[in-house]
């Protein structure tokens, strides 16, 4: 119990770290009237590397020799996701924007979205050595050793697939409150077109982490494969198409519900998934 006791509470330390700095550095710029500038962009960024530097700090300092050796293995081996999980990787994802697309352009009748990234490879295809790595940093790296690294695999232990994805989800949703705030982030933009969107956000990254446990279990707990996930979703679903305009970021976010809501309820009623997620819990 006692062993138990502590698990617990260093996770509520993990959370209230990352809550508490991204938000402080997230929202001083805000506060004191800098966002934009230099000083304020890279407060704001400075606290968008809460969840990593967090974890990595827990786990250097908690974390036995043999257990540092399994965390750093699965965040950086390739063998546990293999080619297979990263294809379906980008191929749910390409579904998804592909649907999204036709929806919102061709049934809807909203602006195509720019893809000014996509031109600029098509001019340039040594370019997406630099799109990649934008991608990259842009989340996946600053987040994924905390969110799938530290947090999710104590989460499984004490509520399960189901609690712990949506628990995780959610705060993953509520810790980009500073981004509402934020000119240039995707969450201000939506927030001045409609602040009901813009909290339906958060439900939808609750949905969405369903996808992200879906192959990190399937991957038997592949840090580096959540992170692909993460980064695939942002690049496909976003990057890539950018610029576009509210209304189709409304579109895209909607679509990607609908998808990762189908794969939740399968993670849900699948007694085949339940023994999958017994088995490497």
């Amino acid at each position: 119990m006692k062993k138990i006791f502590k698990r617990e509470d260093k996770l509520v330390l993990f959370f209230v770290i990352t809550l508490i700095w991204t938000w402080s550095f997230g929202f001083i710029p805000v506060i004191i009237g800098i966002e934009g500038t230099p000083l304020g962009t890279f407060l704001f960024y400075f606290g968008g590397g809460a969840p990593s530097v967090t974890a990595l700090f827990l786990v250097f300092f908690t974390y036995t020799k043999e257990q540092k050796k399994d965390y750093f293995k699965r965040c950086f081996s390739f063998r546990h996701m293999g080619i297979k999980w990263l294809l379906l990787t980008i191929l749910f994802f390409s579904v998804i924007t592909i649907a999204a697309l036709i929806i919102g352009v061709y049934l809807l009748g909203y602006e195509m979205p720019g893809m000014n990234y996509i031109h600029a490879i098509i001019q340039n295809p040594f370019y997406i050595c630099v799109v990649l790595f934008l991608s990259v940093i842009s989340g996946p790296l600053n987040e994924e050793f905390g969110w799938r690294g530290y947090a999710l695999d104590r989460l499984f232990t004490r509520y399960g697939f189901v609690g712990a994805t949506l628990i995780l989800g959610f705060i993953w949703g509520i810790w980009h409150m500073a981004w509402y705030f934020t000119p240039g982030q995707a969450q201000y933009d939506m927030f001045q077109f409609s602040p009901f969107h813009a909290i339906m956000w958060i439900p939808s990254v609750t949905i969405f982490n369903f996808s992200v446990s879906y192959v990190y279990i399937k991957t038997k707990k592949s840090i580096l494969a959540g992170a692909l996930v993460h980064m695939f979703s942002n690049l496909l679903g976003s990057q890539l198409l950018s610029p576009y305009s509210a209304e189709m970021s409304m579109v895209l976010r909607y679509t990607t519900m609908f998808f990762c809501g189908c794969l939740a309820l399968y993670c849900i009623f699948s007694p085949k998934f339940r023994e999958e997620f017994a088995a490497v819990s």
